[in-house]
């Protein structure tokens, strides 16, 4: 972009009072250059940026239009409609001649008109919401109760009826072999904290569960076993007393397959899944486990997720850490096919989704966001990239025995959390909100009807070169924030929660 153009589109949003006008992102749609998975699906990027830069960030958008002149007045009335309509731009105070010159001051690139940066501002709310900074009375109460263990670090919150779960594998040691063999895997249940029942599996080991009314589905695979070369993907249904009612195993040709998200509904389970590193599988059973339905779709390289239910179809979270793909959406119909794709990118920040929803016909996305970081990013894969500025700080003043207090405030400096509510035809987001120094984690539904985010607030981190599996470690309380039906925010809540932080 010039750089006439860049200061004249930021002299025109001087002259309009915007609140937190740093704080509001805009999403535009891009052409993407790439395929999607499925030839058949439409792509769209959308590049989230703070608001100082909202207006002439859709010049991205612009650059995938002609610009045209047309004679018939009702011919370009009608093509700005269009246009406001599917990019869910507001009309709001807009006479007829007023949506056409903001209409063509976007595809035209001019942002000379006055109430183009207001429509932008209309179009899409954010809001910073504010959370105080670590205390040392909250590191005390932490390290407290990690000491006492009155807590499970990453346990799902408990329901209304007190019902948590945990579950753990146990070894044997083999001393024939110099070596630890799998023995089994274990489900608890606890009622107030109070131990209710468990069930061991031998045959598979238990990777994660889904609460399916009083029931429980556990997922998993026996490629831990060492059985062979071959890997199955199993589920199991555990009834309200402890009793496992039936088990499934998947059989779909694969070398390896292991399952990304189990979403029950009220006549059949829908399960997908990744099979042979190289295709999305969509399986559907009935509530006796019996498969009723199998798709599998050539995804490429890409990892499988998450997935959430939308509508009649779904929503799937597709990722790489060597590709450096953690915010890509694509639209799944009810046979498995790929019907859109998402992807959510900026210029000056990274996005990480870990959570999804469908809320009263908005898709949530939950996650976070960190700055572009300056170091080479071949250097640092995966989550090791989201800190590599701070570690590359660390190293070059050769300052390896960092405080803790100091190492948490870069860390917090560095990470915001971020919920997107989003459009499920177009995926961009209308509405989001943001808190600095967290981490967007779990979205959950209550019984009521209303809509809970976690945000991991990062508390107190530790800086550990020497340990294989992270640099960065440390702790972050749990809070709770409702949102009503309409996606009003109406309360916040300091759980006594906490969130492992790892990286």
């Amino acid at each position: 972009m010039r750089k006439r153009d860049i200061e004249a589109v930021l002299k025109q949003l001087d002259t309009i009072p915007l609140p937190d006008k740093e704080k509001i992102l805009s999403a535009c749609p891009k052409p993407a250059a790439a395929e999607v998975p499925s030839r058949a699906a439409r792509h769209r990027r959308f590049r989230l940026r703070p608001v100082a830069a909202a207006v002439f960030a859709a010049l991205v958008l612009a650059s995938g239009y002609s610009t045209y002149a047309i004679a018939n007045e009702i011919s370009e009335y009608n093509d700005a409609v269009k246009f406001f309509k599917e990019y869910n731009l507001s009309t709001e105070d807009l006479s007829r001649s007023d949506i056409k010159k903001v209409y063509r001051d976007i595809i035209t690139g001019s942002f000379t008109y006055g109430k183009t940066a207001e429509v932008f501002k209309k179009s899409i709310s954010g809001y910073e919401l504010h959370q105080d900074e670590p205390t040392p009375e909250d590191l005390e109460i932490l390290w407290a109760y990690i000491k006492d263990g009155r807590f499970f670090v990453n346990e799902p919150p408990k329901d209304k009826d007190g019902v948590s779960y945990k579950y753990y594998e146990k070894y044997n040691y083999d001393s024939d072999n110099d070596n630890d063999v799998f023995d089994r895997s274990t489900l608890e249940m606890y009622v107030n904290d109070k131990p209710a029942w468990s069930v061991d599996f031998t045959d598979f080991c238990i990777q994660g569960y889904v609460r399916f009314g009083e029931k429980v589905i556990v997922y998993g695979s026996d490629s831990i076993l060492g059985t062979g070369q071959i890997s199955h993907a199993y589920l199991a249904m555990i009834d309200e007393g402890g009793q496992v009612l039936w088990k499934s195993r998947f059989v779909h040709g694969f070398s390896n397959e292991y399952i990304a998200a189990v979403l029950p509904g009220d006549e059949e389970i829908s399960v997908f899944s990744r099979g042979d590193l190289r295709f999305m599988c969509l399986t559907r059973l009935d509530l006796s486990g019996n498969q009723i339905f199998f798709n599998k779709t050539d995804i490429g390289n890409s990892g499988v997720w998450n997935a959430a239910r939308l509508g009649d179809g779904y929503i799937v979270q597709l990722g790489s850490h060597m590709a450096g793909q953690y915010a890509s959406i694509v639209k799944v119909n009810s046979d498995g096919t790929i019907a859109g794709a998402f992807d959510y990118t900026s210029d000056d920040e990274c996005y990480y989704i870990r959570d999804m929803i469908e809320y009263n016909g908005k898709i949530y996305l939950s996650g976070y966001s960190v700055p572009v970081q300056k170091a080479n990013k071949d250097h640092y894969i995966g989550m090791r990239y989201e800190i590599a500025d701070i570690l590359n700080y660390v190293f070059d003043n050769m300052y390896l025995k960092i405080p803790n207090e100091e190492l948490t405030r870069l860390v917090r400096d560095n990470y915001t959390a971020v919920l997107l509510i989003c459009s499920p035809e177009s995926g961009q987001p209308d509405t989001f909100f943001t808190v600095k120094g967290s981490l967007g984690g779990r979205l959950t539904k209550t019984a009521d009807g209303k809509l809970l985010w976690d945000v991991e607030s990062i508390t107190d981190t530790f800086f550990s070169p020497a340990t294989s599996s992270f640099t960065i470690g440390g702790f972050s309380y749990i809070y709770r924030y409702t949102f009503d039906e309409n996606g009003n925010l109406i309360s916040q809540e300091k759980t006594n929660e906490i969130a492992d932080f790892r990286r």
